[in-house]
């Protein structure tokens, strides 16, 4: 199943601030993932503001992805323009997703649906990988909303959408009060758009939501083995040590320890023998580091080979990906001399942007900000 964020933000077109502008805020306060509503703004302003919400995404890693809400048209236009969206989520009255996924430029896109009622839980197939479950209340920013469902429709849909393995989102007037509710009843993410807006500080719900998601569902046992993978810079070494230091497990470092086998550092064996055969040790040397139980982190680069994933997948190893905002990662390794693809910013963002959707594949970390410390002592609590 799709893994999801636990908070999923909603632009708010009501408001004063722009929906660029929201998109921009809302990533660098560390949220990975923006659903971009447009309503009830013109097509014209649509347009414009999410093409250049793609764009400021594009420039900074693709940064936050962003998912298009009902506007297969703009989604369509940004694909032409190089800046195809995450996602387009589709209502039960717009284009059918499998004609939207014929589109050119499309293919590559993530499907949502909403859904209100059990003859929709059951009906929802390929492409879909994600579903809106609700409303659970009366919610003021959409007035052709369904029925509200309450608690037993959102348990019901759950159920039915995670048997087809499809993430389901619970949506309809939630706030953090409702977020535990929402877990407990199987819902992989909370979708918010007031009470996200009306909050002076939107990164400290995201973490506290996250917290709640964790608590409820933990993202690993204790005495399993765990893979962090992210971007240079996002902090995965000083996470693992601190991580395996409290869980009593051996902690391996991919680039250290190929480095030690090797006889000098990652960027001579760059400069000297090239990436291809840096990436062919991180292949080989992996599935050792997998054989008992250990923190293990990734450089980088090392989540986009199927070969290294493929050695994850066999093991009881759970992958989890630290995701950081790129910006604050470039700023802690950019021009590194121990970094060899950390030297140009506008590569460094590119590279992240190609990396980013194979990270997705994993449950996401998001720092929100915090320290490693944080995220150790929330993952454990």
């Amino acid at each position: 199943m799709l893994h999801f964020p636990p908070l999923y933000p909603i632009t708010d077109a009501t408001r004063p601030e722009s929906l660029s502008d929201q998109i921009r805020h809302l990533g660098e306060a560390g949220f990975s993932l923006v659903q971009f509503r447009g309503k009830p703004l013109d097509a014209k302003t649509q347009w414009e503001e999410l093409r250049k919400a793609l764009q400021e995404a594009a420039a900074h890693g693709g940064w936050p992805m962003i998912c298009v809400n009902d506007r297969t048209d703009l989604a369509l236009l940004a694909a032409r323009e190089g800046l195809r969206p995450w996602g387009l989520h589709l209502g039960q009255a717009d284009l059918p997703a499998a004609e939207a996924q014929a589109l050119p430029g499309l293919g590559g896109c993530h499907f949502g649906a909403s859904t209100h009622e059990p003859s929709e839980w059951e009906t929802v197939a390929a492409p879909f990988d994600h579903a809106g479950v609700g409303p659970y209340r009366h919610t003021g920013t959409k007035a052709d909303h369904a029925a509200p469902i309450g608690l037993p429709g959102l348990r019901a849909g759950c159920t039915a959408l995670r048997a087809r393995g499809i993430a389901p989102i619970a949506i309809g007037g939630l706030t953090y009060l409702d977020a535990a509710t929402c877990f407990e009843a199987g819902a992989e993410s909370v979708a918010m758009v007031g009470e996200l807006h009306r909050s002076e500080d939107p990164a400290h719900l995201g973490w506290r939501v996250q917290r709640l998601r964790w608590r409820i569902r933990p993202p690993f046992r204790r005495g399993q083995g765990l893979v962090l993978l992210g971007g240079s810079g996002a902090g995965k070494s000083t996470l693992g040590r601190q991580l395996a230091r409290r869980l009593t497990l051996p902690f391996h470092d991919l680039d250290a320890v190929i480095e030690v086998r090797q006889g000098c550092p990652v960027a001579e064996i760059f400069a000297t023998s090239g990436e291809d055969a840096f990436r062919a040790l991180e292949a080989a040397i992996l599935p050792e580091l997998l054989a008992s139980p250990a923190v293990v982190a990734l450089g980088g680069g090392a989540w986009a080979s199927p070969v290294n994933r493929a050695a994850v997948a066999a093991s009881d190893v759970v992958p989890l990906w630290l995701a950081e905002v790129p910006l604050r990662a470039w700023q802690r390794a950019g021009k590194d001399p121990g970094r060899p693809l950390a030297q140009d910013q506008a590569a460094f963002m590119a590279r992240w942007a190609a990396r980013m959707p194979a990270w997705t594949l994993a449950e996401p970390m998001l720092a929100f900000g915090h320290s490693s410390r944080d995220l150790v002592a929330a993952l454990l609590d």
